[in-house]
């Protein structure tokens, strides 16, 4: 599971089976405990198991949050966001749009170039060895 740094370190789905079925076993072992239907190791072992297991989750994610390949958000997603939220003009859009897609033209045309030019000096070097 991909953990998804929108969600913060605790999610609700933590928190709602931590408050469903984590508190209500503990407080069930507590009753069941002063009741004198099962020995407090059995109440303590059962709390350190569930707070544990909790705790060990919250880690997992800490973890998983923390090494997570920070994905550097697309320049035309940027810009339709800005656009999105009224903080660009549908003309600051459009001339941002172009840049961004020229620039981007630009650094494919760059890439072709590069392994154009390689290829070339491969095949002039396989050639002259003939």
């Amino acid at each position: 599971m991909v953990a998804d740094p929108d969600e913060g370190l605790v999610t609700d789905l933590m928190l709602g089976l931590m408050v469903a079925f984590g508190f209500d076993i503990i407080l069930l072992l507590g009753v069941f405990w002063i009741a004198g239907f099962v020995p407090f190791t059995a109440f303590l072992g059962g709390t350190v198991l569930i707070v544990g297991w909790y705790a060990a989750w919250i880690g997992y994610r800490w973890w998983a949050l923390t090494t997570a390949e920070t994905t550097e958000a697309d320049p035309v997603e940027k810009l339709k966001g800005r656009y999105a939220s009224g903080e660009l003009t549908e003309d600051e859009f459009e001339a941002k749009l172009e840049t961004v897609i020229d620039d981007q033209n630009a650094g494919d045309a760059v890439g072709r170039d590069e392994v154009t030019e390689r290829g070339q000096r491969e095949q002039s070097a396989g050639g002259s060895e003939r």
